[in-house]
């Protein structure tokens, strides 16, 4: 069975963490993953995965990201190639693009979803074939 990139815990030879004193007001860019505890006010582009921990705070206009996993707050359109996870404490004010969305119990969401899915057929859909 395949494991997901966003494991919580797991951690690359390319990844970074923003600590929960740090404050940083501008762009972000880079290659890895990154982990952020503090604030960012600014835009975030990487090719890794972003994790935003309970607590941590992102403004700006966009977070572009392989995959993202949000617990904290967020008020910029987030536009992943991989899976957006909003967690049950996380706090999001923008849109959501990602190859899959899922959001927990809990987590508070303002903001139009652009994601690849089929409707059941009770929605809408097209009926499953080989029924």
């Amino acid at each position: 069975m395949a494991q997901s990139r966003l494991a919580k815990g797991s951690r690359s030879a390319t990844s970074g963490t923003i600590g929960k004193t740090t404050r940083i007001t501008g762009r972000i860019v880079g290659e890895g993953d990154l982990t952020v505890e503090g604030r960012i006010e600014g835009d975030v582009r990487i090719r890794g995965d972003l994790t935003l921990e309970g607590g941590a705070v992102i403004v700006g206009d966009v977070i572009e990201a392989h995959g993202a996993r949000i617990d904290g707050q967020v008020e910029a359109s987030v536009n992943a190639t991989g899976p957006v996870h909003l967690g049950p404490a996380a706090r999001v004010r923008g849109d959501l693009k990602g190859s899959g969305i899922s959001i927990d119990d809990g987590a508070d969401f303002a903001g139009r979803i652009d994601c690849d899915f089929e409707l059941p057929a009770e929605l809408g859909g097209s009926p499953k074939r080989g029924r």
